[in-house]
């Protein structure tokens, strides 16, 4: 499926996704995109766009007995490094989470360092560490993230877990992109988040395939396109098209600075490695 979808879009999001990466105007669109991170989404609350890293089986499993059901090195050294990277070295991340999420950490490794450690739960008390706040929801994560003083000081916001956070902000409209690292081999799961809604989202970044402890696997990043089947993200696009025009019968996006950078790395680098074999 994602083949089908990668090879149909190849050439608008080819095109597209090159012009940006290197375009000279591409660290004042890092700048502009800033602004789109505080959405309207409920009502006149701004709130913070976000991004989702998840692994899954095809069938969308994600866990079993509250655990990962695979040990795959590359994948926990993939999830640091887009969680990690800002695109301003004075920022970090933030990383939401749910309760359960952030209990299966091992202790030691706890909060996830370099990240502002967001818990979400209603009950569940965390003794004061730095780096790790507390929210009741979802919602009122990413409203206390669009205020002072977290607007400032956090550069990107990844939503990781676990299956009912996942649920509910998967195909969300605040989600800018979606990180999968999609497991091709059959791997037997208790727990599952919805499919992508592929209506709103478009596969722009698919690396190739990787085999680790008999789990074959790769990274896909998907980006956010429409809202629904006749509607653009004005967001992305600024609302119009280039020859002023209105832009909500285009798929396409035009600005993919709110990726982060190590996946236009990765992308450029692969596009490069299949242009040289042709």
């Amino acid at each position: 499926m994602v083949q089908v979808l990668l090879n149909s879009s190849k050439t608008s999001f080819c095109n597209s996704a090159s012009l940006a990466a290197t375009s000279p105007l591409f660290k004042f669109q890092i700048l502009t995109s800033n602004y789109r991170r505080f959405t309207a989404i409920a009502g006149e609350i701004p709130m913070r766009s976000y991004q989702v890293v998840v692994a899954a089986t095809r069938d969308m499993g994600i866990g079993k007995d509250g655990k990962l059901p695979w040990r795959l090195p590359c994948d926990l050294k993939f999830f640091k490094e887009i969680t990690l990277a800002t695109s301003d070295p004075g920022k970090q991340n933030a990383i939401l989470m749910g309760r359960k999420t952030w209990e299966s950490i091992p202790i030691k490794y706890r909060p996830l360092p370099g990240r502002l450690n967001v818990v979400l739960t209603r009950s569940f008390e965390i003794e004061d560490e730095e780096n790790v706040i507390t929210c009741g929801s979802i919602s009122s994560a990413l409203e206390l993230l669009a205020e002072a003083p977290y607007c400032f000081s956090i550069d990107k916001v990844f939503v990781i877990g676990g299956g009912q956070i996942l649920r509910e902000t998967l195909n969300g409209p605040g989600c800018d992109a979606i990180h999968v690292t999609e497991i091709e081999t059959s791997v037997e799961c208790d727990t599952f988040i919805p499919s992508i809604d592929f209506s709103k989202f478009q596969p722009w970044y698919s690396s190739p395939p990787l085999v680790e402890n008999g789990i074959r696997y790769s990274f896909v990043t998907y980006v956010h396109v429409r809202n629904s089947e006749n509607e653009t993200i004005a967001g992305k696009t600024g609302g119009k098209c280039n020859d002023g025009k209105s832009n909500s019968n285009r798929f396409e996006v035009k600005d993919f600075s709110f990726l982060p950078k190590m996946i236009f790395e990765k992308r450029d680098e692969y596009m490069h490695h299949t242009s040289s074999t042709k």
